[in-house]
């Protein structure tokens, strides 16, 4: 017998195995199609609107000034601004002695010394509190200081300190504690 189908109708699909229109590899999905898509799209418009912002708050920056510009990069050489050459210090070496002196803690004046020994005499008439004073390089802040003298009272009254400059500069003698009268004689020999 042969059996005849008068309305054929396709086979039940179980919830399970139902093609999903959101999965990258259904045949039906192309860019865009996806329920995912407009908040992806906020995403990275988002993002690269955050890169832009970024990107010109540093482009402005370099123009002002305050984020230094290399004269190598694009932007650097767009800008055209070289970074300010530091002055060369006149350096003017004591040629004899020179002396200070003081009633408090304090730097000299600025004075030049060049490169060797340097020699620092110190005399003080304080009662109790010490003396404590040293040679310091104004052109290189990283510098140690430079023949420290201490004189503690009442024993002492005079104190000296030697020490090597390594590099020709502009020096001051700072003195870090004092109650009373100080002098100081601060000399290179030849």
């Amino acid at each position: 017998a042969e059996r005849v189908l008068t309305n054929p109708s396709p086979p039940p699909v179980s919830p399970a195995s139902a093609p999903d229109p959101d999965r990258s590899d259904h045949p039906l999905t192309y860019l865009g199609s996806s329920s995912h898509a407009p908040a992806m799209l906020r995403t990275h418009t988002y993002l690269l609107g955050l890169v832009l912002l970024a990107l010109g708050v540093v482009v402005a920056l370099m123009v002002v000034g305050v984020v230094p510009a290399q004269r190598s990069s694009v932007l650097g050489a767009l800008i055209g601004r070289e970074p300010p050459a530091a002055p060369a210090p006149i350096v003017t070496p004591i040629e004899g002695p020179i002396s200070f002196d003081g009633l408090r803690p304090g730097e000299t004046d600025t004075f030049g010394l060049r490169e060797g020994l340097v020699i620092v005499h110190a005399q003080y008439d304080g009662i109790a509190e010490p003396f404590s004073a040293f040679l310091r390089a104004l052109d290189d802040a990283q510098a140690d200081p430079i023949a420290p003298v201490s004189i503690i009272p009442p024993l002492d009254r005079q104190g000296a300190a030697s020490g090597q400059v390594t590099k020709a500069g502009r020096f001051v003698f700072t003195v870090e504690r004092a109650e009373g009268e100080w002098a100081v004689t601060i000399s290179q020999p030849s």
